[in-house]
């Protein structure tokens, strides 16, 4: 997975250097301004500069899409996985180190788990092509409790005493105030899809340009063209009236009342010659792509199904959502170099 990051999201080095080294040299001299040893706040400060380019850093995949959070038992399956144990590694050093130079385990754990919420909800938010997904939270926050566990020990055996009143206090406070206002953004601004997945988009949509036009620069970046919008109909994917929108880079089509995406294909062609990538990078990248653009599929389905290569190397992969009885299905086309290339919901209800 670690490989799938890289790959995904080729700015990563380059901000994890930036931050880096800003946030170490800030370190370095506040540690140097209170008389303490530089080491542990510059490596707190690094370590903190390697979940800001972990999670932030933009994604190639283009899923810009509209802001939503995924909460569903599904993503534990996800999270007892690799990529839940790379997330869980993340925040251990963070907690430890920031324990152990605070001296407040308690309140720096508390401080980890709302900023992983708040790193959950800015990645939907400011359209990085991530996802905001409840199992990452889960997976950063116990990782944060490791990393605490590990701090309170090395204070123990160290003799370092700390104020454990005060410390609590500090975690009840950051922790109440702080996650209160995530959840209030969270219910003012992104909607949440729930196991069932049937929670729809904001009824915000009063005409087919304006969703077309967002959903254009959504999908295929701020460059893409839209050419024109047309009515259409298509009873094997969707009851309700449909809009199609062409341009420059690719075609989509859209639910003419809510604005929610149906379909897309991308026909820019790619670079030849790419490198055939495993399978688990296509799925996750798939897996990035439908939580964008198709939280109400995504949430709750287990991991999708992988079809045989075809011609082209390209593959299928199909997210069915738990007790789909009534027809709803997810196929989103990955290349053999992991691009999506097309994606189709089917939503007969």
């Amino acid at each position: 997975m670690l490989e799938v990051s890289l790959s995904a999201a080729p700015l990563l080095f380059p901000a994890f250097a930036v931050l880096g080294v800003l946030l170490g040299a800030v370190a370095f001299r506040l540690a140097r301004r209170w008389g303490r040893p530089p080491l542990g706040p510059v490596l707190w400060g690094v370590a903190l500069a390697g979940e800001l380019a972990a999670t932030l850093a933009p994604t190639t995949s283009g899923s810009f899409g509209r802001p939503s959070c995924v909460f569903d038992p599904g993503g534990w399956e996800v999270a007892h996985g690799l990529q839940g144990a790379l997330n869980l590694a993340l925040y251990v050093p963070l907690a430890a180190l920031g324990g152990w130079v605070f001296r407040r385990p308690l309140s720096v754990l508390a401080g980890c788990v709302l900023l992983s919420a708040t790193t959950e909800v800015l990645q939907t938010a400011l359209r990085t092509g991530r996802s905001c997904d409840a199992a990452d939270l889960l997976d950063n926050s116990s990782g944060a409790l490791l990393g605490t566990v590990l701090a309170a020990a090395a204070l123990a055996a160290g003799r370092r005493s700390f104020a454990r009143r005060r410390d609590a206090l500090g975690a009840l406070t950051t922790a109440g105030g702080g996650l209160a206002a995530v959840a209030l953004v969270v219910w003012l601004y992104v909607p949440l899809y729930g196991p069932a997945g049937r929670t729809p988009p904001r009824p915000d949509v009063t005409d087919v340009l304006a969703p077309a036009h967002y959903l254009t620069a959504g999908l295929f970046g701020p460059g893409g063209r839209l050419e024109r919008t047309s009515p259409v109909t298509d009873t094997a994917h969707s009851a309700l009236p449909l809009t199609e929108a062409v341009t420059d880079r690719g075609r989509f089509r859209f639910e003419a009342g809510s604005g929610r995406l149906v379909s897309v294909e991308f026909t820019v062609p790619e670079a030849s010659g790419p490198a055939p990538r495993p399978e688990e990078e296509l799925r996750y990248t798939a897996t990035e792509f439908a939580r964008t653009w198709f939280p109400d599929l995504a949430a709750g389905a287990p991991l999708p199904t992988l079809a045989a290569p075809g011609p082209d190397g390209s593959r299928l992969l199909t997210f069915r959502p738990p007790e789909a009885s009534d027809g709803r299905l997810l196929e989103v086309t990955v290349s053999a170099s992991g691009r999506v290339r097309s994606a189709t919901a089917t939503r007969l209800r």
